[in-house]
Parts: C-alpha cells; sequence; structure tokens
C-alpha cells in the first residue's frame, strides 16, 4: 500500500503528464492527516485555468493503480495560489500548503 506521500507523488506526476498549464503542485493537509480516512488533497496550480476560488474536487480511490485514499484536488490559478499563500483565500476545513512535489523530469521539459 502506498503511503499518502507516494500517492500525492504518483497522482501529481500522472497530472503534469496530461495538464500542460500545470507549473506546481503542493500537498494540502489536514490537523488529522495521519487519519486513514483523512483524503489526500493536491493543491494544483494551473496557468490555463480560470479563477474559480477554492474549489475541492472529490474523488474515489483507485485501487488498481494503487490509490488507496480518496485524492481531493483544488485547482486554482498562479494569482490565486498566490493570495492562499497570503491568506487573503481560505482553504476549507482548516487545511495548510504543504511541500511542493516537484515535476517529474520529462514534464519539466528535462531530457
Amino acid at each position: 500500500m502506498l503511503t499518502k506521500d507516494e500517492t500525492a507523488r504518483v497522482l501529481a506526476h500522472a497530472h503534469f503528464a496530461v495538464e500542460p498549464g500545470l507549473t506546481q503542485v503542493f500537498r494540502l493537509l489536514a490537523a488529522r492527516e495521519d487519519a486513514d480516512a483523512e483524503p489526500v488533497k493536491l493543491l494544483e496550480v494551473n496557468a490555463a485555468t480560470v479563477p474559480t476560488g477554492v474549489v475541492p474536487l472529490h474523488f474515489d480511490p483507485l485501487p488498481g493503480r494503487g490509490v488507496l485514499h480518496p485524492p481531493v484536488v483544488v485547482e486554482v490559478t498562479p494569482a490565486e495560489c498566490d493570495q492562499i499563500r497570503r491568506g487573503e483565500l481560505a482553504l476549507p476545513g482548516g487545511w495548510v500548503v504543504g511541500d511542493e512535489i516537484a515535476a517529474p523530469a520529462a514534464a519539466a521539459g528535462v531530457a
């Protein structure tokens, strides 16, 4: 079983591969992040999206791909990400921005 960090990395890398406007991905963390029922949450910064505020999109687990924790994705523009980082745009449920997940070398344009 993948850990939540591993699951987050797998999901982020898959999203980098199919979202050309994706510039950054961060983990979103909750107070009870260690609880099995807590989903894996990603903040995806996409230059090709439109500003809609913080809208968490909940997905079902994908056990066939090793994703056993339900993922939640929040896609924002770069400007919205800046607002979140400055505390001007709130995340739900006391979530906080965690570590950035780097794009895989191929998605980052490195040969």
